[in-house]
């Protein structure tokens, strides 16, 4: 029997609502036991989209079969392959030696060299696709508020991070995180960059919102008001709602700045310059400032951006392998080759690379790639990078059914928002490895599903006009009875009785 419609409409946002406040909290996710809840989480997601069938998910056929395929291909991985053997397979033998000579029994035959670490890689992978589906399952309605409650959790990760680096050489507010060096802000992640990257995630969220409030009003338009009416705007819950946006934006912009990671700043710089130039023309729905809010969202945007530079120059610190990442790009590209077309396995970087990895980094333990596209590859073969190019179409394909003429309404801002976020983290994955880290995936997945909603503008109801011919009748009608009933002006009156 299946539950009520009002139950199962809840149950999405409020599992979405728990990934978003818990996947932070506790490492980034990083720890077994957070881990364990969020892939706990995920599982009670796909019950409840099954147990209430009601909730239908409108998904194209593209998105059906690379999700399908992204969840499936790792248990592919660990079927076992009667009749071969481990030197059958494309890179392989030597591992299947040292397993040999070490006395350890690896059982049966399969495409990953690890299957105990593939299998705990497919785990993880279920909780970024749990959150697109919830996303995809969740009303516009709902997702709003959604939003706000990760704008939310952005803000206060932000406010933690600016303590930390306030409090620096003191560990006070890292909450026992263990890090190389004190003086960065961190939040509650474990890495400078992957927390960059979450918070520039959420400005985009926040920019995109602050233009779609800032002026937004019914009735005339910014450019039809008077000065009096423009101030009275920002005290009126619309005004209120677009200082709040905007004060999120420079809190989460403040952070980003004291992570300081090269990447993260470079990243939002470019961030800022694309939010100016895709929504300056549509600022409070409309134009509402006309050209002069074009030119002054441009020139604050290009502000922020030399003055992000200037930052990027004296204040970034580079880590320990940031000048090391081409070496392991090399050490990657030959265990690609080693490995193609099958892959090495899902999630079995870190136990196998070690065999490509370079004598110079010897003292170094290269537990990612640092560029998320190769180690894909690395772990996947041709059906990652098959999976890959699948997902990069769909995201690109998408801009062009979401960019519409005419006024946008609020979560268009948020789509295009997601988008604009989405595209700065998979440029970030060619130098880092964010898609890797459990709070990233989440809320890299629940933009994912904002970005491919299939949300439609409401059409605003027609106003019913009479036709031409219908209006003329009813006025000449009006006319004869306004001369035969009132005397016309400058006719004297008639005493029918003097006849």
């Amino acid at each position: 029997m299946n539950a009520s419609p009002s139950i199962a409409s809840r149950v999405p946002p409020l599992l979405l609502a728990a990934l978003i406040i818990l996947a932070p909290l506790f490492r980034s996710g990083k720890i077994p036991l957070a881990t364990l809840l969020l892939e706990l989480l995920a599982v009670a997601a796909f019950l409840a989209l099954w147990w209430w069938s009601e909730r239908r998910l409108v998904l194209g056929r593209l998105e059906v079969f690379l999700l399908a395929a992204l969840a499936v291909f790792p248990l592919l991985q660990l079927l076992p392959l009667p009749g071969l053997s481990p030197l059958d397979l494309p890179g392989q033998t030597d591992y299947f030696i040292a397993s040999q000579a070490a006395g350890v029994d690896r059982g049966a035959t399969t495409l990953s060299i690890i299957p105990r670490e593939t299998l705990s890689g497919w785990l993880v992978l279920l909780v970024p696709i749990a959150v697109y589906l919830l996303t995809r399952a969740t009303s516009v309605r709902s997702l709003q508020k959604l939003v706000t409650l990760m704008l939310v959790v952005a803000a206060l990760q932000a406010m933690l991070g600016l303590m930390q680096f306030g409090s620096s050489p003191s560990p006070m507010f890292y909450l026992g995180i263990e890090l190389p060096s004190t003086g960065n802000a961190v939040g509650t992640y474990t890495s400078r960059n992957n927390f960059a990257g979450f918070l520039y995630l959420s400005l985009m969220l926040s920019l995109a919102l602050f233009m779609a409030t800032l002026g937004r009003q019914t009735g005339r338009t910014q450019q039809g008001r008077s000065l009096r009416e423009r101030i009275q705007y920002y005290a009126t819950a619309d005004g209120h709602r677009a200082f709040m946006y905007g004060a999120v934006a420079l809190l989460l912009l403040l952070a980003i700045i004291f992570t300081r990671s090269r990447a993260g700043i470079v990243l939002t710089l470019l961030g800022v310059l694309l939010v100016s130039a895709t929504f300056s023309h549509r600022i409070g729905g409309g134009n509402a400032f006309g050209r002069m809010g074009v030119i002054v969202s441009g020139a604050i945007a290009l502000a922020i951006a030399i003055g992000l530079g200037t930052v990027l120059e004296r204040f970034t610190v580079s880590d320990s392998l940031s000048n090391g990442r081409w070496i392991i790009f090399d050490g990657v590209f030959v265990g690609i080759g080693q490995f193609f077309p099958l892959g090495a396995g899902t999630g079995t970087f870190q136990q196998t690379f070690a065999r490509f990895q370079d004598l110079s980094q010897a003292h170094y333990l290269i537990n990612r790639a640092h560029n998320s596209y190769l180690e894909w590859i690395y772990s996947g073969g041709i059906v990652a990078l098959a999976l890959i190019l699948g997902f990069l179409g769909l995201y690109l394909a998408r801009w062009f059914s979401l960019w519409k003429r005419g006024d946008w309404g609020e979560f268009r801002y948020i789509q295009v928002g997601a988008g604009l976020g989405l595209m700065l983290m998979l440029l970030h994955e060619l130098v880092d490895y964010n898609l890797f880290v459990p709070a990233n995936m989440v809320y890299f997945a629940f933009l994912a599903g904002l970005y491919l909603h299939p949300y439609r503008e409401p059409t605003a109801p027609k106003q019913r006009t009479k036709p031409v011919a219908e209006s003329a009748a009813a006025r000449s009608e009006q006319a004869l009875r306004k001369v035969s009933l009132l005397p016309q002006a400058g006719e004297p009156g008639r005493n029918p009785f003097m006849d």
